[in-house]
């Protein structure tokens, strides 16, 4: 049976829709009996070409009208005479637009792709890219000479008293007055009392068991209040100016802006999140928090509200992630801690302690003249006893307040990628003729007009992958 074909020099993928619509050689052939529409076999005489002498194997592929189908060449093979030319169903070029009308789940694509879906095409690589961003903070790098210190006092002053307790606050200077007051003769000048001597008044009375709290905080003294008051220790007034602490608590802010994967911009969002993505906040003296990515999606900027009690010390940080630093929020907070923002002071004082028995104690008040008026220019045991320490609270570390707060931003690298050949992650149903290039199926379906065989073949294209051209 005699049959026109069309030959081409053409060169295209296999798993691709394109054909050659010019170009064309035709040959009027005959089919070896019997053959097969999908697998056809052909021959024509050498005689018969249009240059008798000059071999066919130049042309690669085919096109057989009367069987509406187009063909890879297998092979040429020459006998006696004869060119016989096998040829295999190119099932793509053949349906092309039939392939092109069908909806289908695309799950890669090179013309578009979703960045926010993960790519696991593609390893990454060992050599990370570390980033530390300072975070802005109102402590940072504020100790040990910045800050100021509230000294909770027992005393008789009502305005402002958290229970027997007033709170004062102010810088080095204060304090350095306050314990001056204290340990030296003003608090036995301010006492009135003069029926006994100094040493034994020192004995009896503590006055630093009239404090019950000092704490450095890394801010300044107008944090805590505005109104200016005398500092009363127990009995004593120290005639020394300080802030009464009224604001009982404020709130604060550590802040920083969240830097993309560096990658994310030509391979997508998911490069923002775990695992190519790890973020972790160090803010002393909460220490690290890991940020979970996922919370990325939300924005890149980094929100940490921090809650401070201005009488224990005590401070909560919650952290969060907004869109932008002006659209601010705390109510679904990633992660909270609680830790001590404040640093004790420890305080101290040098005493006169009496050692001997209450009996020896009466003679040595009587040597001393405080039950006669004899005395003036008698020894006591009072003058020579060993003075000890008495201390209040435990020292707290300067040394968080010494480090920046940062966010530390580690990013995964991926190889190289290849969009053309492989495409991007997709996971949407598209018109196929409207996504060009390279496009992976879900379990495709095809229903095209096409024998059993033909349909297989097309359906395993799709998906393993194949190019809409």
């Amino acid at each position: 049976m005699a049959i026109a074909v069309d030959f081409y020099t053409f060169s295209k993928k296999r798993n691709s829709t394109a054909f050659p619509t010019t170009g064309a050689t035709e040959f009027n052939m005959e089919l070896k009996t019997p053959t097969s529409a999908i697998n056809p076999t052909v021959w024509i005489a050498a005689r018969d070409l249009p240059v008798p002498t000059a071999a066919p194997t130049i042309y690669n592929y085919a096109s057989i009208p009367a069987f509406q189908r187009k063909y890879f060449v297998k092979d040429w093979v020459y006998n006696a005479g004869i060119w016989e030319v096998s040829l295999m169903v190119d099932v793509l070029g053949s349906w092309k637009t039939a392939i092109g009308a069908t909806s289908c789940y695309v799950e890669r694509s090179s013309f578009t792709f979703n960045g926010n879906i993960m790519d696991s095409l593609y390893p990454a690589k060992t050599d990370f890219n570390i980033t530390r961003v300072i975070a802005s903070c109102a402590w940072n790098n504020i100790a040990p000479s910045g800050g100021c210190y509230v000294l909770g006092c027992i005393n008789y002053q009502s305005s402002n008293s958290v229970g027997a307790v007033t709170y004062y606050a102010g810088n080095q200077s204060v304090l350095n007055s306050v314990l001056n007051f204290l340990f030296g003769n003003s608090i036995y000048s301010a006492s009135n009392i003069t029926e006994i001597g100094q040493g034994l008044y020192s004995s009896f009375f503590n006055p630093f068991q009239y404090i019950v709290s000092c704490i450095w905080f890394p801010f300044s003294v107008e944090t805590f209040g505005s109104s200016q008051t005398d500092i009363k220790v127990g009995y004593w007034s120290t005639g020394i100016n300080a802030i009464m602490v009224s604001n009982l608590a404020h709130k604060t802010y550590v802040t920083a802006t969240i830097p993309d994967h560096p990658q994310k911009a030509t391979r997508g969002k998911y490069l923002n999140h775990a695992p190519y993505t790890k973020l972790t906040l160090f803010i002393p003296p909460f220490g690290n928090i890991p940020i979970d990515t996922r919370y990325t999606e939300i924005g890149n900027y980094l929100y940490s509200p921090v809650y401070i009690d201005h009488i224990t010390g005590e401070a909560t940080i919650r952290v969060n992630i907004t869109a932008s630093s002006s659209s601010l929020s705390d109510e679904h907070p990633i992660t909270e801690r609680t830790a001590m923002l404040g640093v004790p002071i420890q305080l101290a004082q040098v005493m006169n302690e009496y050692t001997k028995s209450p009996t020896g104690m009466l003679s040595d008040m009587l040597a001393e003249g405080i039950l006669s008026v004899i005395g003036t220019t008698v020894g006591s045991s009072i003058n020579c006893s060993t003075p000890t320490v008495t201390t209040s609270g435990a020292n707290g570390s300067f040394v968080n307040f010494t480090m920046p707060p940062s966010l530390i931003v580690e990013h995964a690298r991926l190889v190289n990628e290849d969009n053309s050949d492989f495409g991007r992650p997709l996971m949407e149903v598209k018109t196929i003729n409207t996504i060009p290039g390279y496009i992976k199926v879900v379990n495709p379906h095809p229903a095209i007009s096409v024998t059993d065989d033909e349909l297989q073949m097309i359906s395993k294209y799709m998906e393993e992958g194949f190019f809409y051209e």
